[in-house]
């Protein structure tokens, strides 16, 4: 599900031309709101967003890696 948004924030990453980066910071949003539309979790998403844009961000990782298992544990009891 989120795989393009991923392929984007990789191209963000690694482009070093400002103008290419301002592009695929369009097409990301773009992505996001296709996203929010179809029913993805906002709060996760914009977590996940700051974790693909610093990959050295460990308590970015740490902080999505408890959401989504915060998450789940309060659908089993549903």
């Amino acid at each position: 599900m989120f795989s393009k948004l991923r392929n984007l924030y990789w191209f963000i990453r690694y482009s070093r031309n400002p103008s290419v980066k301002r592009r695929y910071y369009h097409y990301v949003a773009a992505e996001k709101k296709r996203l929010l539309e179809a029913g993805v979790d906002p709060e996760e998403l914009r977590l996940l967003c700051r974790t693909l844009s610093k990959r050295l961000d460990l308590r970015a990782e740490k902080r999505l890696a408890a959401y989504r298992k915060n998450r789940s544990i309060s659908r089993t009891f549903f």
